[in-house]
């Protein structure tokens, strides 16, 4: 059985996981759980502190292989960091640039991020990162309000209409949503020119309110970007 190669995104939570094996992508959706073969190599991106690595490892039993770090750099290929300090930029941004550049290459593009954060960066046809925004995601704006507000609460349920509301947590849920689509909305009118393609956990949520841009959903963009750090 040919073996392929485990990436790892690592947050302080929560891992995602995807199985490369031959140019193909294989989503593990209970990672450290079953694989669909033992990988020859490890290739991840972390937040998370040295000891939840090593639980990790631990746990995956693959302390046997070489695990391989993934960070933030001046350039990688064609892609050019506008950073002074470059390993400060949020490695799942610059895989995202990456992975985007890989599906349209010589593009200009709009790359948007939408899980804890909103984040979307600019990308020349060259390579050449133009810059970016990082936004508050959809739950993280929600939390601000409640925990700074006393009389504003929320509930579990998550409801999002593009729509004016009749009872608070509606009118919360609904004014974030707006925001952030509006956030979106903005960087297409900064660069109406500029492909976008947008991945993360709330990307199924805002995608059928974008219909009028030119913007294609990605779950595995980040993975893809993960793809061109890997050595055959």
């Amino acid at each position: 059985m040919k073996q392929g190669i485990l990436l790892l995104d690592i947050g302080n939570t929560r891992v995602k996981a995807v199985y490369w094996l031959d140019g193909q992508l294989t989503a593990i959706t209970d990672f450290p759980g079953v694989m669909p073969a033992s990988p020859v190599a490890v290739y991840y991106a972390s937040v998370a502190t040295d000891e939840r690595l090593e639980q990790l490892r631990s746990e995956s039993q693959l302390t046997d292989v070489d695990w391989h770090q993934i960070r933030s750099e001046a350039q990688k290929d064609q892609l050019r960091s506008s950073y002074a300090k470059p390993e400060t930029m949020g490695v799942d941004r610059w895989l995202a640039m990456l992975g985007a550049q890989q599906c349209y290459p010589h593009t200009e593009l709009l790359v948007i991020d939408a899980g804890t954060a909103l984040t979307i960066d600019h990308l020349a046809a060259d390579g050449q990162h133009r810059g970016g925004w990082i936004v508050p995601g959809i739950h993280m704006q929600q939390k601000a309000v409640t925990n700074y507000t006393a009389r504003v609460f929320n509930r579990d349920q998550q409801q999002f209409e593009l729509a004016f509301a009749q009872d608070t947590a509606s009118c919360l849920q609904n004014g974030v949503f707006a925001a952030i689509l509006a956030v979106i909305r903005q960087a297409n009118q900064l660069v109406p020119q500029a492909k976008m393609l947008i991945t993360g956990g709330d990307a199924t949520v805002l995608m059928p309110f974008l219909a009028e841009l030119p913007i294609e959903i990605e779950p595995l963009l980040i993975f893809r970007g993960m793809t061109r750090y890997i050595v055959n």
